[in-house]
């Protein structure tokens, strides 16, 4: 990952098709100011989940499907000559797909279920902190709020597939390597340029968001409390279409999945992001979106 992918997403606050109702011009500028500087990046963890072997295969119709995991990294990004209070936390995540061949790839899909939110805190000068959502995502063609109390399909539109991209095919956004051990995301090929010439895919997603924000009023901070579950199914197992709850999807008939999650928030009475182990209780307060 370079220093110019991660400006990027620090300056679109990246996760899947989210816009903040309250832009970050703080952000941008602090984005185009260091453009030609690198950025300060720290691994803070890194998790691989494995599958385990299959044993009835057969049984399953699944004995192509060589290998599956996940490389879940936590990382901490300061950009050049920045304090380090605001600096940014971010989760770096890979779902990696082997089969025996390329032309097996398709015959899986894999479907992320999501749930929590995303949310602004603002330490007020009564001593007290605010909460107020302020970040939206394209769920299912609606921008709603990044607040989903119970699990949902995490998809921009009707295809419950992670992968699929609308108007372009099922698994378009799948990256690969000429080298199948490869998961730079950064200089991958994607799948809808060109098949790879083995059975190698995997999808990426880079989720920020997190972290003081710098010439604010009062100290006001971005918070993000999700977990996600990917899974991967017998593409027959899939409807083609699917809403938000994930009707047709029957998480019964999953191949296998793995838990990750982005759970980092500001704790203003000791300025510091701490990482949860649980969703934060405000996400399960009432909001009055659409306004």
């Amino acid at each position: 990952m370079n220093s110019t992918s991660l400006r990027r997403s620090i300056s679109l606050t990246l996760f899947p098709a989210i816009i903040p109702i309250v832009i970050p011009v703080i952000m941008l500028a602090a984005s185009q100011a260091h453009s030609q500087a690198a950025a300060s990046i720290k691994e803070l963890s890194k998790k691989t989940t494995v599958m385990p072997k299959i044993a009835d295969c057969q049984k399953l119709g699944v004995c192509d499907l060589k290998s599956v995991k996940t490389v879940e990294r936590k990382i901490k990004v300061l950009l050049p000559d920045e304090h380090s209070d605001y600096a940014t936390y971010m989760t770096d995540f890979r779902f990696v797909i082997e089969t025996q061949k390329a032309s097996q790839i398709p015959k899986y899909g894999v479907v992320q279920f999501l749930r929590g939110c995303m949310f602004q805190s603002e330490l007020l000068p009564d001593g007290t902190v605010q909460n107020r959502f302020a970040y939206v995502h394209k769920h299912f063609g609606q921008y709603q709020l990044v607040r989903h109390e119970n699990w949902v399909i995490d998809s921009s539109h009707a295809d419950p597939l992670t992968s699929s991209f609308e108007g372009y095919g099922r698994f378009d956004l799948y990256k690969w390597n000429s080298d199948p051990k490869s998961l730079d995301a950064d200089n991958a090929n994607w799948y809808f340029h060109a098949q790879p010439p083995h059975g190698t895919v995997f999808k990426s997603e880079l989720i920020s968001n997190t972290g003081l924000i710098e010439g604010t009023e009062n100290p006001t901070a971005r918070n993000s409390s999700l977990e996600m579950e990917s899974c991967i199914f017998k593409i027959g197992d899939l409807p083609a279409t699917s809403d938000s709850p994930g009707t047709g999807v029957d998480r019964s008939k999953a191949i296998w999945c793995s838990s990750w999650d982005h759970k980092f928030v500001y704790d203003h009475l000791n300025s510091k992001v701490e990482a949860s182990a649980s969703i934060h209780p405000f996400c399960a307060e009432p909001s009055d979106w659409p306004l």
